[in-house]
């Protein structure tokens, strides 16, 4: 850009340079922020964390009170501090923009900031979902996996807690006192396979249909057979229960870790948002006299005809 000249009954205003961005300071700003900031914020918790007195449980949360507020306040020192030396390094500059390399101070720390927070936030994220994934997963895919890969009965029974001598207990009692041989855990567990696992896929037992395996698969009387079903289904039910349970728990927690989430997403706005106006004030404070005046340029007569310029008269504002 050009130096503008303009006349006006025998006064010239030379404007001064342009303005332009110095990334030189900017970076010093931001560099002496994030440095202030962690030293304040460690001098917040070595007073807090001092102050806590073993034999009084009422001290520790005076110091996490103290430690919160300094969390807020050391972030706006930093940052005005931070402004003050963008502002002061980066020449001729106006007030205005003195205050415009406080801004693009304030983003660049806020990046900066942020990206390490972000790197702390989405490995402790990464490991909630992680946990949440897998037991919402426990009460279907997981058993269903165990129960497809061929494993044996025995796994999938205890996929969803099937205790066959439990079932076959009573029944086996009677058998014994009348000296017929008992079912032994092995045969319901042949017999039960494919209803059980198609239970376990679907998440509901036929109960009609286990009543007819069992009665056609081991030498049990159908009214036995129907015994043995209800005590199975009762097994299933239960663990239905507490798998239901499970989720519900999950999905509370869940529900509980957004709601605190977004409260404190709107703690961080409120937090970024005087910061910003901290940094901007700091980069206006930090821009002085000398460098308002080589930027707003200065006021001179122009000379008579035939005559000598008259000395130059430099304008404060």
């Amino acid at each position: 850009m050009a130096t503008a000249t303009q006349q006006k009954a025998g006064v010239e205003l030379l404007a001064g340079p342009p303005v332009r961005v110095s990334w030189g300071s900017i970076f010093a700003g931001a560099v002496t922020a994030l440095g202030l900031w962690i030293l304040l914020y460690a001098l917040g918790l070595a007073l807090g964390l001092s102050s806590i007195n073993p034999q009084d449980t009422g001290s520790a949360r005076s110091s996490g009170i103290f430690t919160g507020i300094w969390s807020i306040i050391s972030p706006l020192i930093a940052l005005f501090v931070g402004g003050v030396v963008a502002g002061r390094g980066s020449g001729a500059q106006t007030k205005s923009s003195g205050g415009m390399h406080g801004l693009v101070m304030w983003g660049l720390t806020t990046l900066v900031g942020l990206w390490l927070l972000g790197n702390l936030v989405s490995t402790l994220a990464g490991g909630l979902l992680s946990v949440g994934k897998s037991a919402v997963q426990a009460t279907g895919s997981a058993v269903s996996a165990g129960a497809s890969q061929g494993g044996g009965v025995g796994q999938v029974a205890q996929s969803f807690g099937l205790d066959a001598n439990d079932a076959l207990r009573p029944i086996n009692e009677r058998l014994q006192a009348q000296g017929n041989p008992p079912v032994t855990a092995s045969q319901l567990e042949a017999a039960t396979r494919d209803v059980v696992r198609t239970a376990v896929q679907q998440g509901r037992l036929d109960r009609q249909l286990l009543v007819s395996s069992i009665a056609e698969n081991t030498p049990l009387s159908r009214a036995d057979a129907e015994e043995v079903a209800s005590r199975v289904e009762t097994q299933f039910k239960t663990f239905q229960g507490q798998a239901g349970q499970a989720v519900q728990s999950v999905q509370t927690g869940a529900l509980k870790a957004a709601d605190v989430t977004g409260k404190a997403l709107w703690g961080v706005f409120g937090a970024l948002f005087l910061g910003l106006i901290s940094a901007i004030l700091g980069g206006t404070v930090g821009v002085s006299k000398r460098q308002r005046i080589y930027a707003e340029g200065a006021v001179v007569t122009s000379p008579p005809e035939g005559g000598l310029p008259p000395p130059r008269r430099e304008v404060y504002p």
